[in-house]
């Protein structure tokens, strides 16, 4: 059995605290504040001090979307005798997060009260990591879009939701006009920063909420929530505009790029693949009658735009 005397016991705490990025912490409740190992403060970008933490002050690093959990979930532990684990942000002085996990459980404290002692773990490193790999398997590595995979799972929920509250969607599929030439003629390494630049204009051009995804070679759908069809042609007329002179780092080349497109509205009573395949549909019309077109199945529109 290992023996450990106080002194061994803090250095042992202390080697645990620095190899695990973890430390810990304990909240009195009798007067409302926190007592903070040296790694809770590090983990806080704060520097260490000797006297208690107030309860709203330690809160306060709390990322505010996280902040109304941990409180609710430190109270239960105090007034109701629950554990707790949770993942959390800490947004330091300087703006930088950290994520961590907290892990807690009550005990009788000493004035009669019921305190709460828990364990504060930086797992920042862990979360990156977890999110390049999310992205990696998310998108296209070429372009920097959303993948076929992750473009059918927003669009789906993207149908729900357009369901629900009555809202409408537009749906696009958009094929560059003969990409080929491009690489027979300049080569695919020019083709490929084509392709990244296009991606580029569209994400530059569109809205935040706008998800463009990769779906072919040279073919790229744009899921665009609380946008009629009628207003889903005016970003696609700003693409095109701005895709007409693009700019490659190669020998300052400047590539005249145009495209075809088949515009679908996302309705309830359609799922997500008729949809797809209707839009697909009106692209292969578009490029039937192209270059530089796009088809609706609203004439109107398809005459403004073209």
């Amino acid at each position: 059995m290992i023996e450990l005397d106080r002194d061994k016991l803090a250095g042992l705490i202390a080697m645990i605290e620095d190899a695990g990025q973890v430390g810990y912490w304990q909240f009195h409740t009798a007067d409302d504040t926190f007592s903070w190992s040296p790694q809770v403060y590090r983990i806080h970008g704060r520097r260490s001090r000797q006297t208690d933490i107030p309860r709203a002050e330690a809160l306060s690093d709390l990322h505010a979307d996280d902040r109304g959990l941990v409180e609710d979930c430190l109270l239960a532990a105090a007034l109701r005798g629950e554990e707790f684990q949770l993942d959390a942000r800490i947004v330091r002085a300087d703006g930088s997060v950290r994520y961590v996990k907290m892990a807690a459980r009550p005990f009788d404290g000493r004035t009669g009260t019921r305190d709460v002692l828990g364990i504060l773990i930086d797992i920042t490193e862990f979360k990156r990591t977890e999110n390049k790999l999310r992205r990696l398997a998310e998108t296209d590595p070429l372009t920097g879009a959303v993948n076929v995979r992750r473009f059918e799972a927003i669009a789906t929920a993207e149908l729900r939701r357009s369901a629900r509250f009555g809202k409408p969607a537009s749906l696009a599929i958009i094929d560059i006009d003969g990409f080929k030439g491009i690489n027979d003629t300049f080569g695919h390494p020019v083709g490929d920063e084509v392709l990244r630049k296009f991606v580029r204009t569209m994400t530059n051009t569109l809205r935040e909420v706008d998800v463009v995804a990769r779906i072919g070679g040279d073919e790229f759908a744009i899921l665009m929530p609380e946008t009629t069809v009628d207003e889903a042609t005016r970003p696609l007329e700003r693409i095109a505009s701005l895709s007409r002179t693009l700019t490659m780092d190669r020998d300052n080349l400047t590539i005249c790029l145009t495209f075809s497109a088949g515009i679908s509205a996302m309705t309830p009573e359609t799922d997500l693949r008729e949809i797809l395949r209707s839009a697909d549909t009106l692209l292969y019309q578009a490029k039937r009658t192209g270059p530089s077109r796009v088809e609706t199945l609203m004439p109107e529109i398809r005459q403004r735009v073209s």
